[in-house]
């Protein structure tokens, strides 16, 4: 009943932060209305022309200065915590950060994993950079506090008589942000400490305090001064007043999600100063301000985000000797959609604004008035069809791709019937000819009613949505409606033409939700049966790689691709969907395939994760924005260089011969045989089991279990009749490799037989045909432990070296190291930033069946 009233609660705070959001910025523009309803368009329109360059240059100077004051934060944070990074990439870690989350919005989370994403690369902990994200956020704060508590405790501001009721609400917040204020210094003072899960968290000395506290308050100030500037007339409003309701509107924007509290910020804003300055000022100013200090930085860290992407990718791939794969062709889908998504907005305003009269009327003369309004009403619904087809594109969907090169070329068109609007239309065409030639990198046979949308899409769409409806009956703020409207046609009927396009984009929206609605996920949850074990089995019998095999513990979940020649295995941890290694089967439908289980995990609200891959695929990996993290090394002995002669194979010969000389022999059990011997069998790895101390592990290893042993032969070990041991053999098509996964001995036997057993395995292998033998993967292994390694690799690498007590990692490494392998890589796909670490903590439950067992051997 408990976990019902649970998952209800959960459900209900999932809504409301999708809705939350969408209703903040429906309420603002709502606000916005009731500001402006006495002005018309073109005299905002017309004000722009009248901005001075020397506001534009000095607005641009303070946002300069506000951005160096939050930069500092991170250097702060540097020395507070005592590490050391380099300036040049603090200031571009820092700047990255702040500048992009500004303007998407959720601070704490993608500034958060901007900074863990950047900063884990140059060796720190998710302790010391949790703590510059939490000291960075204080400080930010602090000076919203000190300059805003200020300001509104003790500057005299007179409101005008409009707003005078709301004089005592800004004293009493003045207040609250000073005892904030107040509280976090004398617990400075106090030097108090607090506890994070075992850690010691101890507050910045006073003097630290004091700088936060500096500068921060220069951000605010310099921030408020970018704005005073690119407002006219602003000799009627103080600068202090200006400064209080500046940051009494930061505040409020910063405690919605919206980006860069889109909307809140400015009805709070116009709120303030509507009584002092022309509306067509403040809407000017507002805007400038949004270019100035929000969309400039953000494109610029935007772009040093992406370059450092790029390099990051490229050096994966550079060492994977995959430069074929080194081009910005990668980030083709994801520019691609950001264009369509940009081409749906342009035709969106463009219908709410009024046409350009001379346009109609010139084409009215060539085209009948019908296929005017017609291509209005259509350009509207491609709008909206663009903004949601920019989700396709970004996941490379066949059917995205070709729906949106033949959108594209309409809308050009549409947009010169419609009225000559030839800018728009030679926008679109342009777009059009760059996606044209692109068919290669959208390769998924999807369907778009499967496709997931993320709560950030369906935020950016309802936003643009409101947008274009609040635009339009702003733009036409003083016309009387009425339902005859909608029938009205005329070339100067620029109303009617609204309100259709209103209703045209309704209908597109509601078909796409009920559709969507009534499709559901084609993908159930549920443990593969009968008739899908036997596909597995045959798909296994045609793969090259062994560890399809794995799917025969039927403890996992199986995804097909359509034509059910390839599938993957899975299981579920947490909020980690993780894939137990590469797909299975035929490599053309992988790509497909990969992205189908990205999705699938979306649709569930999941995070996607390969465990144990190879370097195959990994360019699709990075493709569905994965990174990667080297978790060991696989042993693959080629079996043709196998031999006991010479000096190499000297200790092989010890063991054979020791192990003959005590009467033990080798043999193959067959399948069909391993039913009469199952109690014998269990025993042993009973005995085996307890004699190390530890449980069946499960997902990406075998378990005893009949069912799952009787899939394959056996490698026996026997003192006469007696089994004294044994392992399971997988075998690849066309005797490509073969492998072995579940090991078990009486442990009264000598140490020796495990290594009696592989060695005569390898030579029976060797004698039938077999390519190579797989000794399975040894974890943490040719990780690097250099200064400029990734954070993992250092811990991977300590561990290794140092930790005997949970795993003897070294000593296995050093036993395969024997036979003469060759190493291949393995690794971990999984998402990027602070999500890692839960990820990991997912897969070692996955692995080891729960929390207890993951500190047995």
């Amino acid at each position: 009943m408990v976990t019902k009233k649970y998952t209800l609660a959960q459900e209900v705070l999932k809504k409301i932060n999708y809705i939350l959001p969408i209703a903040i910025f429906a309420l603002s523009l709502w606000v916005l209305d009731r500001q402006l309803h006495s002005l018309q368009l073109n005299e905002i329109l017309d004000r722009f022309s009248d901005i001075s360059l020397s506001s534009v240059l000095i607005a641009s100077v303070f946002t300069f200065l506000s951005y160096i004051a939050l930069i500092s934060y991170d250097f702060l944070a540097m020395r507070y915590i005592g590490q050391s990074v380099s300036y040049k990439e603090i200031l571009r870690s820092s700047f990255t950060s702040t500048s992009i989350s500004y303007s998407i919005g959720f601070n704490p989370l993608t500034g958060g994993s901007l900074r863990y994403r950047l900063y884990s690369a140059y060796g720190l902990t998710v302790l010391q950079i949790g703590k510059i994200i939490t000291f960075c956020s204080i400080t930010f704060w602090l000076g919203i506090c000190f300059v805003g508590g200020s300001l509104l405790s003790f500057y005299p501001i007179d409101l005008p008589g409009s707003l005078s009721f709301y004089e005592i609400l800004l004293k009493a917040l003045g207040v609250c942000l000073l005892l904030v204020l107040a509280v976090y210094l004398f617990l400075c003072l106090q030097h108090k400490t607090f506890r994070v899960k075992g850690d010691e968290v101890q507050f910045p000395d006073i003097r630290t305090a004091l700088v936060q506290i500096l500068i921060s308050s220069l951000d605010s100030v310099f921030a408020g001064s970018a704005l005073y500037f690119l407002l006219f007339s602003n000799g009627e409003v103080s600068f202090p007043y200006l400064i209080a309701m500046f940051l009494v509107a930061q505040i409020i924007a910063y405690m919605t999600t919206i980006p860069g509290g889109l909307g809140g910020f400015e009805a709070i804003m116009l709120f303030a100063l509507a009584p002092l300055l022309a509306l067509e000022n403040i809407i000017v100013g507002l805007v400038m301000f949004r270019i100035v200090y929000y969309l400039t930085p953000f494109l610029v860290g935007l772009v040093i985000l992406s370059y450092s992407e790029f390099n990051a990718r490229k050096e994966i791939l550079i060492n994977l000797h995959k430069r074929t794969y080194l081009t910005f062709s990668a980030f083709t889908p994801q520019v691609f959609a950001v264009l369509i998504f940009f081409a749906g907005i342009l035709l969106l305003f463009s219908e709410a604004l009024p046409a350009q009269i001379e346009g109609i009327l010139l084409i009215a003369d060539i085209v009948p008035l019908s296929l005017i309004e017609s291509s209005s009403l259509l350009s509207s619904m491609i709008g909206v069809l663009l903004l949601i087809l920019a989700n396709g594109l970004w996941k490379r969907v066949d059917g995205a791709y070709l729906l949106s090169v033949v959108i594209l070329f309409l809308g050009s068109i549409f947009s010169i019937l419609k009225g000559l609007n030839y800018i728009e239309s030679g926008i679109l065409f342009a777009i059009f000819l760059l996606l044209l030639p692109q068919r290669k990198h959208f390769y998924r046979k999807s369907s778009l009613l499967n496709q997931s949308f993320s709560r950030d899409n369906i935020i950016a769409i309802a936003v643009v949505v409101l947008s274009f409806i609040w635009l339009g009956l702003f733009a036409h703020e003083h016309v009387e409606y009425s339902q005859e409207l909608l029938w009205q046609f005329g070339t100067n009927m620029h109303v009617s033409r609204f309100l259709r396009s209103v209703v045209g984009i309704s209908v597109v929206l509601a078909i796409f939700g009920i559709m969507r609605l009534l499709g559901g996920s084609s993908k159930d949850l549920r443990l593969p049966d009968e008739g899908e074990m036997d596909k597995t089995k045959e798909i296994i019998r045609t793969s090259t790689d062994t560890n399809g095999n794995l799917v025969l513990l039927e403890d996992k979940y199986v995804l097909f691709n359509e034509e059910r020649t390839t599938f993957l295995m899975y299981g579920i941890s947490g909020k980690s969907w993780v894939c137990m290694g590469d797909p299975i089967g035929n490599s053309k439908n992988v790509k497909e395939l990969i992205w189908d289980f990205h999705e699938m995990a979306n649709l569930h609200q999941g995070w996607t994760v390969f465990y144990e891959v190879s370097e195959k695929y990994i360019p699709y990996y990075l493709d569905i924005g994965l990174t990667l993290i080297k978790i060991g090394e696989e042993a693959r002995v080629q079996l043709s260089e196998f031999s006991l002669e010479g000096s190499a194979g000297k200790d092989f010969r010890y063991s054979v011969k020791r192990m003959e000389k005590d009467g033990y022999h080798f043999e193959i059990m067959q399948p069909e045989d391993i039913p009469a011997h199952i109690e014998e069998l269990k025993s042993i790895s009973d005995a085996w089991l307890e004699t190390k101390s530890t449980k069946e592990k499960s997902f990406s290893m075998g378990s005893f279990k009949t069912e799952y042993l009787t899939n394959f032969p056996l490698a026996i070990i026997k003192k006469g009749d007696q089994i004294a041991a044994f392992a399971n053999i997988w075998v690849a098509a066309n005797k490509e490799e073969m492998a072995i996964d579940l090991m078990r001995y009486d442990p009264a036997i000598s140490n020796t037989a495990m290594e009696y057993l592989f060695t005569k395995l390898m030579l029976w292998g060797k004698e039938n045909g077999f390519r190579c033998f797989s000794l399975g993967m040894s974890p943490l292994s040719g990780l690097e432990n250099r200064t400029l390694a990734p954070l993992w690799n250092k811990i991977g690498s300590t561990i290794f070296t140092h930790g005997e007590y949970f795993y003897n990692f070294k000593g296995l490494r050093a036993y395969k190291e024997k036979f003469n392998p060759i190493w291949e890589p393995r690794y971990i796909a999984l998402p990027k930033g602070i999500k890692q670490m839960f990820v990991l903590k997912d897969i070692a439950l996955l692995i080891s069946g729960g929390t207890k067992e993951i500190f047995m051997k």
